[in-house]
């Protein structure tokens, strides 16, 4: 290649046209006509403004997609605040329920302290026909509560058959609720 061709070639690659510019210099043409160039030229804008018209599309498409993922992120927090301020409204419930269910018992517990009183406070053949007509339930807790000696005078004084029962429900293994 003559210092000629080298120029032009270097010429070619600096305008753009490095590849066009080496078959010109390699056919020993003195240089592209402007015609050559023009075209060459205008193939290169025409791809150019491809170029530039698919990033703007792009570019729009990428905005478009930002927006729709900005958009899903506010709702996401919003939703997440209701979910917050839900729970936060259940758990306020849920500390009244179990106050009101504390409340409950202790009105129960005392009611049947008044009740284990009064009947330790009788005589045991007294007290055993009322006592025996009491749900089961309801008298084991009060034998339960009751002084044993108290407890043990009550249920001799009642029917064997009544007393053995109510003896077995206090001897039943107690059965904790799991919530």
């Amino acid at each position: 290649m003559t210092r000629r061709e080298g120029a032009l070639a270097a010429l070619g690659i600096f305008l753009g046209v490095g590849v066009a510019g080496g078959a010109w210099a390699s056919r020993g043409a003195d240089r592209p006509s402007s015609s050559e160039i023009e075209a060459y030229c205008s193939l290169q804008a025409e791809g150019a403004s491809k170029l530039a018209e698919d990033l703007r599309r792009r570019e729009r498409e990428l905005d478009a997609r930002e927006s729709s993922l900005a958009a899903q992120a506010g709702e996401m927090s919003a939703a997440e605040t209701r979910l917050t301020e839900r729970l936060a409204a259940l758990e306020k419930t849920r500390t009244e329920i179990t106050a009101l269910v504390e409340t409950v018992d202790a009105a129960r517990e005392e009611k049947l302290m008044a009740l284990v009183k009064m009947v330790e406070a009788n005589k045991a053949s007294a007290v055993a026909p009322m006592f025996a007509a009491l749900e089961p339930e309801l008298a084991v807790e009060v034998l339960d509560r009751m002084n044993r000696t108290k407890a043990g005078k009550l249920l001799t004084a009642m029917s064997a058959s009544k007393a053995a029962a109510l003896a077995q429900r206090m001897a039943e293994p107690i059965v904790v609720e799991v919530p």
